[in-house]
């Protein structure tokens, strides 16, 4: 992790060239916590604000990635009302992955922004352009990152994030379009 005091301006450059936003889905997305229903299908929270930063970045010609480790009809359907372009679920080898899709979309890792909280995302966060992390990612991926958020997983990392990118590539709008 770079100090506080280049971090800005390092951030904001970073930024400024990031055409893919590829992130984790539980711990970023959600607070990581898993509900069961009776039928044991796993149950989700997602904060709206979120849906406004990915739609947001859709509108502004992101390249939005998805990809997790574990699978689930709740994320899918979420990502999905959302329309992330790429969603992978179930995926072992993130980096691979990632890059495979890279490859589809012709850009380069130095193109692409990452978030991650846990030590399966370190692959990614390692290769990204801009790497960023929640405020409560585990130690080995905060090492990884260059900007580590003001919210903690399912409060509006995303959102925050998005804006950010955005704010960078002077792409932001403020209206009351679009909802998520």
């Amino acid at each position: 992790m770079i100090g506080a005091r280049e971090r800005v301006a390092d951030v904001d450059a970073r930024a400024a060239q990031i055409k893919v936003l590829a992130f984790d889905v539980d711990g970023v997305c959600t607070d990581g916590r898993l509900f069961y229903g009776p039928d044991g299908c796993a149950l989700h929270a997602f904060h709206a604000r979120d849906g406004l930063g990915i739609v947001r970045a859709r509108l502004a010609g992101l390249v939005l990635v998805a990809i997790s480790g574990r699978r689930s009809k709740n994320v899918e359907s979420r990502l999905s009302e959302l329309k992330v372009a790429h969603l992978r679920q179930g995926v072992v080898h993130k980096a691979a992955e990632l890059q495979s899709i890279l490859t589809l979309v012709g850009c380069e890792w130095s193109q692409c922004c990452y978030v991650g909280d846990d030590v399966n995302d370190v692959s990614c966060l390692r290769r990204a352009g801009l790497a960023v992390v929640p405020a409560d990612a585990v130690p080995d991926a905060e090492a990884c990152a260059h900007w580590i958020t003001a919210r903690r997983g399912g409060e509006g990392v995303l959102r925050e994030l998005v804006e950010r990118i955005l704010r960078a590539q002077d792409k932001w709008v403020i209206d009351d379009e679009p909802t998520a």
